[in-house]
This record gives structure tokens, sequence and C-alpha cells, in this order.
């Protein structure tokens, strides 16, 4: 039902995950990035304090964050969220 790829969990340091490119289990690094938010754009004092209400609201910079992780091996970077409950 659920094929390899989708099932790999990432555990240890460095995290093990399954390479596309590779087509192996390797070495990975991860990164957090933070989503941009719709207020970003709004440079005015009152676009940076509806920035700071929502961030405030929604849980800070932990809320909105995309997660990549890098092969170490061949360099292959890709978008891994495993959640969608935020998206």
């Amino acid at each position: 039902m659920f094929d390899h790829q989708k099932e790999t969990r990432m555990s240890g340091f460095p995290a093990a995950h399954f390479c596309k490119r590779c087509n192996k289990e390797t070495p990975h690094s991860e990164v957090l990035v933070r989503k941009p938010s719709r207020y970003d754009t709004d440079k005015t004092i009152l676009g940076t304090l509806k920035l700071w209400a929502h961030t405030l609201i929604n849980g800070g910079h932990y809320y909105d964050m995309d997660r990549y992780v890098t092969c170490k091996e061949c360099g292959h970077k890709e978008k891994d969220n495993w959640g969608k409950e935020f998206e």
C-alpha cells in the first residue's frame, strides 16, 4: 500500500532518508524555512503590527515552516513536509 519512500522516517544524527537521486537510503541534513506570510509585503507600521499579531496568535515562527532535506552524498534537496494540517 505504501512505498518505501513515503514510509522512511528521519532518525539518528545525521538523519537517514531515502534519496530519489541516489536511489538508496543516505545521510541527510534538515533545514526549516519560514513560509512567507501575507503580511510580509506590507512595510508600513500597520503592516508590521499585523505581522506581529499574526505571529503571536499562530505560534510564532514554528507554525508556518517548510522542512527541507538535503542528501549529504549527492546534494539533492527536496521539500519534505510530513503533515498537511497547517497548510
